[in-house]
Protein backbone atom coordinates (compact mmCIF):
# COMPACT_ATOMS: atom_id res chain seq x y z
CA UNK A 1 0.00 0.00 0.00
CA UNK A 2 1.04 3.66 -1.09
CA UNK A 3 2.13 5.25 2.12
CA UNK A 4 0.80 8.60 2.22
CA UNK A 5 2.74 12.15 1.29
CA UNK A 6 3.35 14.38 3.95
CA UNK A 7 5.18 17.63 3.08
CA UNK A 8 6.97 19.35 5.57
CA UNK A 9 6.15 23.07 3.94
CA UNK A 10 9.26 25.10 6.50
CA UNK A 11 11.98 24.25 8.61
CA UNK A 12 10.76 23.72 12.36
CA UNK A 13 11.85 22.05 15.42
CA UNK A 14 10.71 18.42 15.96
CA UNK A 15 12.24 15.20 18.12
CA UNK A 16 13.93 13.03 16.65
CA UNK A 17 12.25 10.31 17.72
CA UNK A 18 8.93 11.87 16.31
CA UNK A 19 10.79 12.69 13.16
CA UNK A 20 11.23 8.53 13.06
CA UNK A 21 7.19 8.34 13.70
CA UNK A 22 6.59 10.20 10.68
CA UNK A 23 8.86 8.27 8.77
CA UNK A 24 7.03 5.57 9.89
CA UNK A 25 3.37 7.35 9.32
CA UNK A 26 4.33 8.30 5.06
CA UNK A 27 7.28 9.43 3.04
CA UNK A 28 8.55 12.84 4.11
CA UNK A 29 9.11 16.16 2.24
CA UNK A 30 11.40 18.25 3.49
CA UNK A 31 11.37 22.21 1.74
CA UNK A 32 12.12 25.68 3.22
CA UNK A 33 10.29 28.44 3.17
CA UNK A 34 12.63 30.19 0.15
CA UNK A 35 11.06 27.05 -1.61
CA UNK A 36 7.26 28.30 -2.64
CA UNK A 37 7.32 26.69 -6.15
CA UNK A 38 8.27 23.79 -4.83
CA UNK A 39 5.95 23.38 -2.64
CA UNK A 40 2.93 24.05 -5.27
CA UNK A 41 4.25 21.31 -7.28
CA UNK A 42 4.62 19.13 -4.69
CA UNK A 43 1.38 19.43 -2.87
CA UNK A 44 -0.81 17.80 -6.15
CA UNK A 45 -0.16 14.35 -4.91
CA UNK A 46 0.00 15.36 -1.38
CA UNK A 47 -2.07 14.02 1.85
CA UNK A 48 -0.75 16.22 4.28
CA UNK A 49 0.87 20.02 4.98
CA UNK A 50 2.52 20.75 7.97
CA UNK A 51 3.20 25.01 8.14
CA UNK A 52 4.80 27.06 10.64
CA UNK A 53 4.62 30.32 7.95
CA UNK A 54 4.55 29.01 4.43
CA UNK A 55 1.13 30.78 3.26
CA UNK A 56 -1.15 27.90 2.36
CA UNK A 57 -3.65 29.77 -0.02
CA UNK A 58 -5.98 29.44 -2.57
CA UNK A 59 -3.90 28.90 -5.21
CA UNK A 60 -2.02 26.28 -3.33
CA UNK A 61 -5.10 24.66 -2.25
CA UNK A 62 -6.61 24.23 -5.94
CA UNK A 63 -3.29 22.43 -6.67
CA UNK A 64 -3.55 19.86 -3.80
CA UNK A 65 -6.44 17.62 -4.97
CA UNK A 66 -5.92 15.05 -2.54
CA UNK A 67 -4.88 17.19 0.54
CA UNK A 68 -6.67 15.66 3.51
CA UNK A 69 -5.37 18.23 6.36
CA UNK A 70 -3.25 21.13 7.39
CA UNK A 71 -1.37 21.10 10.71
CA UNK A 72 -0.23 24.50 11.63
CA UNK A 73 3.15 24.15 14.03
CA UNK A 74 2.10 26.74 16.80
CA UNK A 75 -0.91 28.78 17.15
CA UNK A 76 -1.22 31.28 14.85
CA UNK A 77 -3.17 30.82 11.40
CA UNK A 78 -3.17 34.18 9.94
CA UNK A 79 -0.74 31.93 7.18
CA UNK A 80 -3.73 30.17 6.18
CA UNK A 81 -6.45 30.97 4.09
CA UNK A 82 -9.25 29.29 6.68
CA UNK A 83 -12.03 30.34 3.99
CA UNK A 84 -10.95 28.63 1.21
CA UNK A 85 -9.75 25.82 3.00
CA UNK A 86 -13.11 25.79 4.66
CA UNK A 87 -15.06 25.71 1.35
CA UNK A 88 -12.98 22.52 0.10
CA UNK A 89 -14.02 20.24 3.83
CA UNK A 90 -9.98 20.40 4.50
CA UNK A 91 -9.10 20.13 8.26
CA UNK A 92 -7.10 22.72 9.51
CA UNK A 93 -5.55 22.29 13.05
CA UNK A 94 -2.85 23.86 15.19
CA UNK A 95 -1.09 22.68 18.47
CA UNK A 96 -2.16 25.84 20.70
CA UNK A 97 -0.87 25.72 24.47
CA UNK A 98 1.70 23.74 23.04
CA UNK A 99 3.98 26.83 23.37
CA UNK A 100 2.19 28.93 25.97
CA UNK A 101 4.51 28.61 28.71
CA UNK A 102 7.56 29.76 26.56
CA UNK A 103 6.01 32.31 25.37
CA UNK A 104 4.58 33.94 28.52
CA UNK A 105 8.24 33.30 29.76
CA UNK A 106 9.50 35.29 27.07
CA UNK A 107 7.25 37.84 27.71
CA UNK A 108 8.64 38.44 30.68
CA UNK A 109 12.05 38.40 29.60
CA UNK A 110 11.27 41.18 27.29
CA UNK A 111 9.22 43.28 30.69
CA UNK A 112 12.61 42.44 32.16
CA UNK A 113 14.97 44.07 29.94
CA UNK A 114 12.55 46.65 29.46
CA UNK A 115 12.58 47.79 33.04
CA UNK A 116 15.90 47.11 34.06
CA UNK A 117 17.94 47.56 31.10
CA UNK A 118 19.71 43.92 31.38
CA UNK A 119 20.80 44.12 28.13
CA UNK A 120 22.33 47.71 27.98
CA UNK A 121 23.80 46.91 31.72
CA UNK A 122 25.62 43.52 30.05
CA UNK A 123 27.43 45.89 27.57
CA UNK A 124 28.06 48.72 29.93
CA UNK A 125 30.17 46.04 31.65
CA UNK A 126 31.16 43.92 28.91
CA UNK A 127 32.29 47.28 27.29
CA UNK A 128 34.50 48.11 30.48
CA UNK A 129 32.97 51.26 31.65
CA UNK A 130 32.26 50.08 34.94
CA UNK A 131 35.21 52.14 37.16
CA UNK A 132 33.65 52.61 40.44
CA UNK A 133 32.11 50.39 43.45
CA UNK A 134 29.65 52.88 44.14
CA UNK A 135 26.33 52.79 42.97
CA UNK A 136 25.30 56.22 43.08
CA UNK A 137 28.03 56.33 39.72
CA UNK A 138 26.54 54.54 37.83
CA UNK A 139 24.08 56.08 35.26
CA UNK A 140 21.14 56.94 36.01
CA UNK A 141 19.44 54.22 33.25
CA UNK A 142 20.10 51.45 35.29
CA UNK A 143 17.92 53.03 38.34
CA UNK A 144 14.61 50.38 37.23
CA UNK A 145 11.37 50.32 38.62
CA UNK A 146 9.72 47.07 40.07
CA UNK A 147 6.84 44.97 38.47
CA UNK A 148 4.91 44.65 41.63
CA UNK A 149 1.89 46.91 41.99
CA UNK A 150 2.02 47.86 38.56
CA UNK A 151 -0.95 47.69 36.19
CA UNK A 152 -0.33 44.72 33.47
CA UNK A 153 -2.78 44.98 30.67
CA UNK A 154 -2.87 41.75 28.47
CA UNK A 155 -5.02 42.34 24.74
CA UNK A 156 -5.82 38.73 23.90
CA UNK A 157 -6.84 36.25 26.73
CA UNK A 158 -5.80 32.46 25.55
CA UNK A 159 -3.81 30.21 26.09
CA UNK A 160 -1.02 31.85 26.47
CA UNK A 161 -2.40 35.25 27.71
CA UNK A 162 -3.90 33.68 30.41
CA UNK A 163 -0.39 32.29 31.40
CA UNK A 164 1.28 35.81 31.16
CA UNK A 165 -2.02 37.16 33.91
CA UNK A 166 -0.40 33.99 36.19
CA UNK A 167 3.22 35.36 36.20
CA UNK A 168 1.95 38.85 36.59
CA UNK A 169 0.00 37.90 39.86
CA UNK A 170 2.82 36.33 40.74
CA UNK A 171 4.83 39.33 40.78
CA UNK A 172 2.31 41.42 42.67
CA UNK A 173 1.16 43.23 39.48
CA UNK A 174 -2.92 43.87 38.90
CA UNK A 175 -3.75 42.11 35.81
CA UNK A 176 -6.59 43.38 33.44
CA UNK A 177 -7.58 42.11 29.77
CA UNK A 178 -9.70 42.84 27.08
CA UNK A 179 -10.46 39.81 24.78
CA UNK A 180 -13.86 40.68 22.91
CA UNK A 181 -13.91 36.79 21.84
CA UNK A 182 -14.38 35.71 25.16
CA UNK A 183 -18.44 36.43 25.18
CA UNK A 184 -18.06 36.02 29.44
CA UNK A 185 -16.89 32.39 28.67
CA UNK A 186 -14.27 32.70 32.15
CA UNK A 187 -14.18 30.82 35.42
CA UNK A 188 -13.99 32.84 38.89
CA UNK A 189 -10.51 31.71 39.35
CA UNK A 190 -9.40 33.62 36.35
CA UNK A 191 -6.42 35.71 37.55
CA UNK A 192 -7.13 39.45 35.63
CA UNK A 193 -10.39 41.17 35.50
CA UNK A 194 -11.72 42.38 32.20
CA UNK A 195 -12.01 45.59 30.43
CA UNK A 196 -14.64 46.58 28.81
CA UNK A 197 -12.83 48.08 26.02
CA UNK A 198 -9.64 48.14 24.59
CA UNK A 199 -9.39 51.68 24.95
CA UNK A 200 -9.50 51.36 28.58
CA UNK A 201 -7.01 49.12 28.54
CA UNK A 202 -4.74 51.05 27.01
CA UNK A 203 -5.08 54.32 29.35
CA UNK A 204 -4.90 52.84 32.38
CA UNK A 205 -2.07 49.92 32.02
CA UNK A 206 1.59 50.50 33.03
CA UNK A 207 2.60 47.63 30.67
CA UNK A 208 0.85 46.60 27.80
CA UNK A 209 1.70 42.96 26.48
CA UNK A 210 -0.41 41.69 23.05
CA UNK A 211 -1.32 38.03 22.73
CA UNK A 212 -3.76 38.71 20.21
CA UNK A 213 -4.00 36.22 16.54
CA UNK A 214 -3.05 38.12 13.29
CA UNK A 215 -6.71 38.46 11.78
CA UNK A 216 -8.67 41.14 9.65
CA UNK A 217 -10.27 42.34 12.69
CA UNK A 218 -6.48 42.54 14.94
CA UNK A 219 -4.67 44.15 11.75
CA UNK A 220 -3.84 47.25 12.72
CA UNK A 221 -5.27 46.99 16.16
CA UNK A 222 -2.72 48.91 17.68
CA UNK A 223 -2.47 51.85 14.92
CA UNK A 224 -1.62 55.53 15.39
CA UNK A 225 -4.82 56.43 17.36
CA UNK A 226 -4.92 53.60 19.73
CA UNK A 227 -0.96 53.87 20.87
CA UNK A 228 -1.10 57.85 21.49
CA UNK A 229 -3.67 56.58 24.49
CA UNK A 230 -0.53 54.75 26.03
CA UNK A 231 0.54 56.43 28.79
CA UNK A 232 3.87 58.22 27.97
CA UNK A 233 5.45 55.88 31.13
CA UNK A 234 4.00 52.80 29.58
CA UNK A 235 5.62 49.92 28.39
CA UNK A 236 4.92 47.61 25.16
CA UNK A 237 5.02 44.21 24.52
CA UNK A 238 4.74 42.10 21.46
CA UNK A 239 5.07 38.44 21.05
CA UNK A 240 2.13 36.79 19.36
CA UNK A 241 2.08 38.02 15.61
CA UNK A 242 3.83 41.52 13.80
CA UNK A 243 0.97 43.58 11.86
CA UNK A 244 -1.10 43.99 14.69
CA UNK A 245 0.94 46.93 15.90
CA UNK A 246 2.09 49.79 13.42
CA UNK A 247 5.71 49.40 14.03
CA UNK A 248 6.67 52.47 12.38
CA UNK A 249 4.31 55.10 14.34
CA UNK A 250 5.65 52.59 17.39
CA UNK A 251 9.07 53.47 16.50
CA UNK A 252 8.27 57.37 16.06
CA UNK A 253 7.13 57.44 19.57
CA UNK A 254 9.58 55.09 21.27
CA UNK A 255 12.28 58.02 19.60
CA UNK A 256 10.26 61.01 21.41
CA UNK A 257 9.83 59.21 24.58
CA UNK A 258 6.02 59.06 24.39
CA UNK A 259 6.03 55.64 25.69
CA UNK A 260 9.13 54.20 27.56
CA UNK A 261 10.33 51.45 26.10
CA UNK A 262 8.68 48.07 24.15
CA UNK A 263 9.78 44.59 23.79
CA UNK A 264 8.71 42.98 20.68
CA UNK A 265 9.91 39.14 19.42
CA UNK A 266 7.41 39.08 16.29
CA UNK A 267 7.03 41.65 13.77
CA UNK A 268 5.11 42.46 10.09
CA UNK A 269 8.12 41.48 7.82
CA UNK A 270 10.34 38.64 9.29
CA UNK A 271 13.36 38.79 9.26
CA UNK A 272 12.80 42.75 10.34
CA UNK A 273 13.53 44.77 7.44
CA UNK A 274 17.33 46.33 8.04
CA UNK A 275 15.94 50.00 7.23
CA UNK A 276 13.80 49.59 10.30
CA UNK A 277 13.74 52.42 12.54
CA UNK A 278 13.20 50.20 15.65
CA UNK A 279 17.05 49.15 15.25
CA UNK A 280 17.88 52.37 15.84
CA UNK A 281 16.61 52.87 19.26
CA UNK A 282 18.09 52.12 22.96
CA UNK A 283 14.41 52.14 24.35
CA UNK A 284 13.64 48.62 22.75
CA UNK A 285 14.17 45.03 23.06
CA UNK A 286 14.17 43.20 20.00
CA UNK A 287 14.37 39.11 19.61
CA UNK A 288 14.50 36.97 16.37
CA UNK A 289 10.59 35.62 16.91
CA UNK A 290 11.76 32.97 19.17
CA UNK A 291 8.28 32.50 22.02
CA UNK A 292 7.94 29.21 20.99
CA UNK A 293 11.63 27.92 21.14
CA UNK A 294 11.73 26.23 24.27
CA UNK A 295 12.99 22.41 24.26
CA UNK A 296 9.71 21.74 26.45
CA UNK A 297 7.72 23.48 23.78
CA UNK A 298 9.21 21.90 20.84
CA UNK A 299 8.44 18.18 22.75
CA UNK A 300 4.77 19.52 22.76
CA UNK A 301 4.19 20.58 19.34
CA UNK A 302 6.08 17.52 18.65
CA UNK A 303 3.79 15.10 20.14
CA UNK A 304 0.72 16.96 18.93
CA UNK A 305 1.49 17.35 15.39
CA UNK A 306 2.11 13.37 15.30
CA UNK A 307 -1.01 12.88 16.97
CA UNK A 308 -3.21 14.82 14.96
CA UNK A 309 -1.21 13.12 11.84
CA UNK A 310 -1.91 10.08 12.63
CA UNK A 311 -5.34 10.71 13.30
CA UNK A 312 -6.80 12.25 9.65
CA UNK A 313 -4.24 9.66 7.91
CA UNK A 314 -6.34 7.39 9.73
CA UNK A 315 -9.70 8.86 9.13
CA UNK A 316 -9.97 9.80 13.34
CA UNK A 317 -11.27 13.62 14.36
CA UNK A 318 -8.03 15.31 15.83
CA UNK A 319 -7.53 17.08 18.02
CA UNK A 320 -7.02 21.36 18.11
CA UNK A 321 -9.04 20.95 15.05
CA UNK A 322 -9.92 24.76 13.99
CA UNK A 323 -13.35 25.79 13.26
CA UNK A 324 -15.43 29.08 12.78
CA UNK A 325 -16.11 29.32 17.00
CA UNK A 326 -12.73 29.05 18.04
CA UNK A 327 -10.35 30.25 15.22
Amino acid sequence: MLKPKIIFADSFNLLDDVRKQFAALGNILQLTLDQREALLQEVSDADLVIAEYAQIDETLLNRGRKLKGILVYGTGTNHVDLGAVAGKGIPVTNTRGANAGAVAELTFSLMLNCIRRTAVAHRYVQGANWKSGDSGDLPDEFTGIELSNKILGIIGFGAIGRRVAGIGKGFGMNVCFYDPNLHGKLSPEVPARPCNDLDSLLQEADIVSVHAPLTPATCDLLNAHKLRLLKPSSILIVTSRGGIVNEEVLADMLARKEIAAAGLDVFRTEPLEKTSKLLTLDNVVLTPHIGGSTREAVVNISRTLIEQAAAIITGKTPINLITPANV
